[in-house]
């Protein structure tokens, strides 16, 4: 089974990356941005029950403090669409062939938590940005500030 979490920063807590990205975006020349709200996202193979990820998800991919999560057997893109109407959303992850560190060290951790039914990992980040932005612009901002074309690819969509 496949279980896909996302984590990211909790409403009324300052995400720190996508604070900085805004900033970015902005060094651009591109002003319209209004919010960049990170989410760290996690593709985990194996067969873990419910109780599993919400171990993982509890004791390693978040800090309950300042960030939430969610977990499904299917992509959560629904409810970005339902909390951010006219957001773009980028998805960006490495390229086939390149070693995902975040991944592996993910997977070790999840062993030490005594986990070991799973099998793989992939991380990966995705950003809503909220703001009257064009395709043109978050092209841009994709290809400058957000992936690394040599390691990375990335794919964007309106949130409607």
């Amino acid at each position: 089974m496949v279980w896909i979490v996302e984590v990211g920063y909790k409403n009324g807590v300052t995400d720190p990356v996508g604070f900085l990205i805004k900033k970015e975006i902005e060094d651009l020349g591109i002003t319209e941005v209004q919010e960049v709200k990170s989410i760290s996202t996690y593709v985990i193979d194996g067969q873990m029950t419910e109780v599993d990820v919400k171990k993982i998800c509890d004791e390693l991919l978040s800090d309950s403090q300042i960030q939430d999560y969610g977990y499904v057997t299917e992509n959560l893109n629904k409810s970005l669409k339902k909390n951010f109407p006219g957001a773009w959303l980028i998805d960006v992850r490495l390229k086939p062939g390149v070693t995902d560190t975040v991944g592996v060290s993910t997977l070790n951790a999840i062993e030490i938590l005594g986990i070991d039914t799973a099998t793989n990992v992939n991380a990966s980040s995705k950003y809503v940005i909220i703001g009257d932005m064009t395709e043109e612009q978050i092209k841009n901002v994709c290809d400058k500030c957000l992936a690394n074309s040599l390691i990375q690819d990335y794919s964007y969509t309106k949130l409607v």
